[in-house]
């Protein structure tokens, strides 16, 4: 279905009993709907929860900024983090959205779903945006879940230059076959070391990813907009909702201390940390997953 978020178009997917308790998910960095694993899915709605999944602005069938074009985030990065004190004649870039106004969307669908409150969960760009939706919209949050992301604090561990090179690299062209090898070659710079996902599933999974949108000009914006929002620790500080805080051990392109970093800032949050788990969601991680997520929420539907 489609769901207006303020002038622009969301692909929304609304799963399992309309009577069950509601969590919307949040998907990450150039991710789409169809990214999130239908195994995965099924069992959080077998412990009866109404999963609301979507594309994010400027991914898979949702509205793309076709008109507004990064030609440097790396530049917007630098404004935020870096500890020179940049060149007067250096203008920051204007971004045509940012993580905040990503959030926002988050809030509309729930508008538009009849939602009072949800549970919120994200992972990597997505847990930002889930953290800056407990914090900018407490009334509509009812417990923030932030999976493999970080607090954006500029003093913590990041991924090495090889891992961000691969995030960055582009394929050799841009048919489906290249597209495809080089995002096998790039998921192996933050896979799970313990739990693998088959060559062929993967082939399969963005191959249908490639037919439904294959869209590279909406990383550069999302990838700015990242940047752009910098360091969230104050604000974690100020969030007042119950907190889960998910992460891998092994995680090399969002390393655990910006989980943990997530954890120590957000008053009262907890967190469980999985042995051997990267930057992905592998078959063998969803019953730790769907059990961790649906536990924490029962705690705080318990209680109210």
């Amino acid at each position: 279905m489609r769901i207006l978020s303020g002038n622009i178009n969301l692909e929304v997917k609304d799963l399992g009993s309309k009577t069950d308790t509601p969590l919307i998910m949040i998907s990450g960095f150039g991710s789409q709907l169809i990214d999130w694993p239908k195994d995965l899915i099924e069992k959080l709605i077998e412990k009866e929860l109404r999963v609301i999944i979507f594309d994010n602005r400027d991914v898979g069938l949702s509205y793309k900024f076709s008109d507004e074009i990064i030609k440097d985030p790396k530049l917007i990065w630098r404004y935020s983090y870096s500890r020179e004190k940049l060149p007067k004649e250096m203008n920051k870039p204007r971004i045509p959205y940012t993580l905040t106004n990503m959030a926002e969307d988050c809030a509309n669908i729930l508008n538009a779903l009849d939602i009072d409150k949800a549970h919120i969960l994200g992972t990597s760009m997505g847990g930002m945006i889930a953290q800056l939706m407990a914090f900018n919209f407490p009334e509509k949050s009812k417990s923030l879940i932030s999976v493999m992301s970080t607090s954006g604090n500029p003093d913590l561990p990041r991924a090495s230059k090889e891992v961000i090179e691969g995030l960055n690299r582009k394929p050799e062209s841009n048919d489906k076959e290249s597209v495809i090898k080089n995002s096998l070659l790039t998921r192996k710079l933050w896979a799970s070391p313990k739990y693998s996902i088959p060559e062929k599933t993967l082939i399969k999974n963005f191959s249908l990813r490639y037919d439904r949108m294959y869209y590279p000009e909406g990383l550069s914006r999302q990838y700015a907009a990242i940047g752009d929002d910098g360091s969230r620790v104050e604000r974690l500080k100020k969030i007042n909702v119950p907190s889960l805080i998910l992460h891998g051990d092994s995680d090399n392109l969002v390393p655990i201390e910006g989980g943990i970093d997530t954890k120590k800032l957000i008053p009262n949050a907890k967190m469980e940390i999985l042995e051997g788990w990267g930057h992905d969601l592998p078959s063998g991680v969803h019953d730790w997953f769907s059990t961790k997520i649906s536990n924490h929420i029962y705690s705080i539907e318990d209680l109210s």
